[in-house]
């Protein structure tokens, strides 16, 4: 009988984007569509590629409006149930900039921060050795919902700067989805198929030269 190899786990922690919201209806793309499966495809059979991803989902701001997506209260059992990981992909603050919760980008890079120490302390006291991706969202575009504003564009193209920033504190990986993706589907807010595409095979890019570091 041959040993089963044990194979690398990655968690993609996110909003509607890791989720697979399909821009202008709602529904969801099909799993092997949205970024986690492109990952997951590329990757190949070393690895195991694990979806979180949540509509409406912030780093730390409570929503009346839609409660329960508040991700600093969901961090921990998520990374429990999941564990052990061998990374760890944040992908949050495009809810953070919608206009309801008033605050700055500056703001919102504090809530990451937040997220990260919180995700970072379970880490190291669960003995894992996972290895955190921290990656700033594509910015809106032009949005034609009530619940952003021009205001709330302007926020989302300040995050990649906040978010190196605490890649750099953290000594976390930074990516920046902005870079990889220059142009967001028809609502201005959620990834196309392209998107996702681009951003699988990016992120999978990413991982395996951290892995090549390690041999």
């Amino acid at each position: 009988m041959k040993n089963k190899m044990k194979k690398k786990r990655v968690l993609c922690f996110g909003d509607s984007n890791t989720w697979g919201y399909i821009p202008g209806s709602g529904e969801r793309y099909l799993e092997d569509e949205r970024y986690p499966g492109i990952l997951q495809a590329t990757l190949g059979e070393e690895y195991r590629v694990v979806e979180e991803g949540l509509n409406g989902r912030t780093t730390v701001f409570a929503d009346l409006i839609e409660p329960q997506r508040c991700g600093i209260e969901q961090v921990l059992p998520i990374l429990l149930s999941h564990a052990p990981l061998d990374f760890l992909i944040i992908m949050l603050g495009t809810n953070d900039t919608k206009i309801r919760f008033m605050v700055n980008a500056t703001v919102i890079s504090y809530g990451m921060e937040e997220m990260l120490v919180r995700a970072l302390d379970i880490i190291r006291n669960t003995e894992q050795r996972t290895k955190v991706i921290l990656a700033a969202p594509v910015p809106l575009g032009k949005v034609e919902d009530s619940m952003f504003d021009q205001e709330s564009v302007v926020k989302s193209q300040e995050l990649a700067r906040h978010y190196l920033e605490l890649s750099k504190k953290y000594k976390c990986v930074f990516f920046d989805a902005g870079e990889v993706v220059r142009e967001l589907g028809s609502d201005g807010i959620h990834l196309d198929l392209e998107g996702h595409k681009r951003i699988g095979t990016a992120l999978a890019a990413v991982i395996k030269k951290m892995k090549e570091r390690e041999e």
